[in-house]
């Protein structure tokens, strides 16, 4: 491996690590599991060729793609192994948040979100995160996976009505979910 390769793979570290762990903890609501997804992520990146890192046009979207795919597998694993990764964290809980038993139904909001998001279809997952975790548009989403922006619409609707199938009523919200 090259140093060049080296270098370029630590300053897309330093530039990106911290939304790469976002993208993560917003899913995992944790923080040890958020920092090995960020770890894996990254070195991930030293087993692609240095032809397919020239590749990427936007840094930004592609790591936070691979964070947020990265923590839907790990989710995914744990269904399979029949673990509750997503126990209530203190660090999720908003210290805004004026009564504990409101801290406490949106804690259940995000474990319910969470649980479901082992359901849908992998790319589904991660398109409905960029748009509604990360805040990308249609036309970054679509450009990210190389697809129409109508068809992110179409994966968009497909997702949401999943998850409103599993998740369904929001306690803390009071009303359905409306994505």
């Amino acid at each position: 491996m090259s140093a060049s390769k080296k270098q370029r793979i630590a300053e897309l570290a330093n530039q990106h690590g911290r939304q790469v762990f976002q993208s993560a903890f917003r899913l995992l609501s944790d923080v040890h599991q958020a920092e090995d997804i960020t770890q894996e992520v990254f070195l991930k990146l030293f087993n692609k060729s240095e032809d397919g890192l020239a590749q990427v046009d936007n840094w930004g979207a592609y790591l936070r793609s691979m964070s947020i795919s990265t923590a839907i597998d790990l989710l995914r694993k744990q269904k399979r192994q029949g673990e509750d990764a997503l126990e209530t964290n203190s660090e999720l809980i908003s210290p805004s948040a004026a009564q504990p038993s409101q801290q406490l139904m949106t804690s259940r909001d995000m474990a319910a979100f969470a649980d479901a998001l082992k359901y849908v279809k992998a790319q589904d997952a991660e398109i409905f995160c960029m748009r509604f975790v990360e805040g990308y548009s249609y036309q970054e989403i679509a450009k990210v996976f190389d697809i129409s922006q109508s068809l992110v619409g179409v994966r968009l609707h497909r997702c949401q009505q999943e998850l409103l199938s599993r998740v369904g009523h929001s306690q803390s919200l009071g009303d359905s979910y409306a994505v």
